[in-house]
């Protein structure tokens, strides 16, 4: 990969076979990777060298960053030996999930003079250790990298870029700077108020409510204790589900989305803060795909959590989340203090200068997209190819509805696949990004369990679009062109 090219991706996407594994952005440190055809996302979820050997860039939870696999190698002398995190607290975290997964870990191993701790594992459990990487995201960024290779310290300090990140998430956000916390990823920042949950209520099971982002499940299924309910729906049935549910067996927490990913359905916050109250169970939910500038759910949880990464930072070159409290519910006091034992400031003073320089037209380009989706929406509704389009439904408070959107064709076996290898936007995974991306999402996010996520309303030929700020004839007609096979 080179930092030095400057391609404009919203004037020139990736999307042309020969662009299989190209950054996007043009950075060193990329979060995603040109998939341009429907086979190679195929190849690419069964680990076919060809595809995978030829990516440049990858979403950095699911693939090792080149300069981590080099930090990786010069720790333990060999990829797939282990892996590090950026404090002794995550290796202990991450070594404990690999124990009660039912594996071994040799030992922890500190990166000198750093605070960065590796975790060695046998090669059979090295699965389970790069499990918690993936679902808790407490990960060594690849800025973080690249310090530690050179012989420094990954800098975790209280700049200015720091302190301007945190209160533009708060300001944005609704809550006071004191109740905002950033983290390396969105994920770091579910799994710190999972854990929270476990602090205060350590057996109780939590609910997954609606067909969520893939790791959010997976803590709740994989982490211990293991305690979980799962409404895949999240509609109006799942809601009696759930008030049965709750009159014969009590929960800790309920996880939701707001909107849900892929499908944007929107769960009915009033009803599940009233069935909160009456049973005393915290309300969490994720906000990513309303952006921290469109509908604000705060005011119904107990905390938000929200991947920065995405439509805050706008650009795909930096990972980060961030979880804010809502000060207002009478168990604030206890879920912030809980919070703050499990909390530690690990994003690194360099990713934190990138998000700070990315989001400071957050606001400015949210909007663009919201208008430049509403439309796509609508015209991609209308076309005789397109069978359903998902999409927020308008609100008479409308501030907004996002720039996510999927979409399943007609005769979708036969022709989703040609209609995305012509489509010339940019082909894979990630969202949020000012440039537009499509990607085939269930086969991306569930390709070993294809027909469990149909059976609950997912299809496998979905195509997933995260819109970005080109003009909109533009955009409309390089999918209009793709849909008429042209």
């Amino acid at each position: 990969m080179s930092g030095t090219e400057t391609r404009n991706l919203l004037l020139e996407p990736r999307w042309r076979a020969a662009e299989l594994g190209a950054p996007m952005p043009d950075s060193t440190h990329a979060a995603s990777a040109c998939l341009p055809l429907w086979e190679h996302n195929i190849r690419y979820e069964e680990g076919d060298p060809q595809v995978v050997d030829r990516l440049r860039a990858a979403y950095p939870r699911f693939c090792l960053h080149p300069l981590v696999r080099q930090l990786c190698r010069q720790v333990f002398g060999a990829e797939g030996a282990g892996l590090i995190f950026p404090t002794v607290r995550c290796a202990e975290r991450a070594a404990a999930h690999v124990r009660n997964r039912g594996g071994a870990v040799t030992e922890l191993i500190p990166v000198a003079g750093t605070g960065a701790t590796g975790v060695r594992v046998p090669s059979d459990d090295f699965g389970r250790l790069k499990e918690y990487w993936q679902h808790a995201g407490e990960i060594v960024s690849s800025r973080a990298a690249e310090s530690l290779l050179s012989g420094s310290v990954a800098a975790v300090t209280e700049t200015e870029s720091r302190r301007a990140v945190r209160g533009r998430f708060a300001r944005y956000g609704g809550c006071a700077e004191d109740v905002a916390w950033l983290f390396p990823s969105g994920m770091a920042a579910i799994a710190c108020v999972w854990r929270a949950i476990r602090r205060l209520d350590p057996q109780r099971p939590t609910v997954q409510f609606g067909f969520p982002y893939v790791d959010t499940l997976k803590i709740q299924q994989r982490f211990h204790p293991q305690a979980w309910h799962f409404l895949p729906r999240g509609d109006a049935g799942d809601l009696e589900r759930l008030a049965g549910l709750l009159q014969s067996q009590s929960i800790s927490a309920l996880f939701c989305e707001t909107p849900t990913n892929p499908l944007l359905t929107m769960p009915d916050l009033a009803a599940l803060r009233r069935l909160a109250d009456e049973h005393g169970f915290l309300l969490i939910v994720d906000d990513t795909l309303a952006a921290v500038i469109n509908d604000n759910p705060l005011p119904w949880a107990d905390a938000v959590a929200t991947s920065l990464t995405k439509y805050f930072s706008g650009q795909g070159d930096v990972l980060a989340g961030g979880l804010r409290l809502n000060q207002q519910r009478p168990t604030a006091d206890r879920l912030r203090a809980a919070v703050e034992a499990e909390f530690e400031e690990l994003l690194c003073d360099a990713d934190a200068e990138v998000l700070e320089r990315n989001s400071r037209d957050v606001a400015e380009r949210v909007q663009v997209i919201n208008r430049n989706a509403a439309e796509l929406s609508e015209r991609l509704s209308r076309h005789p190819a397109v069978q359903h389009v998902y999409y927020p439904a308008a609100t008479s408070a409308d501030t907004g509805r996002g720039g996510l959107m999927s979409i399943v064709l007609r005769s979708a076996a036969e022709r989703t696949a040609g209609v995305f290898d012509r489509l010339q936007v940019c082909k894979g995974p990630n969202l949020g990004t000012s440039f537009t991306l499509c990607c085939p999402y269930t086969i991306l996010a569930h390709y070993t369990e294809l027909d469990d996520v149909e059976a609950v309303g997912v299809s496998r030929w979905l195509l997933r679009i995260s819109v970005g700020t080109e003009p909109l004839e533009d955009l409309w007609g390089r999918f209009a062109a793709a849909l008429d096979g042209v």
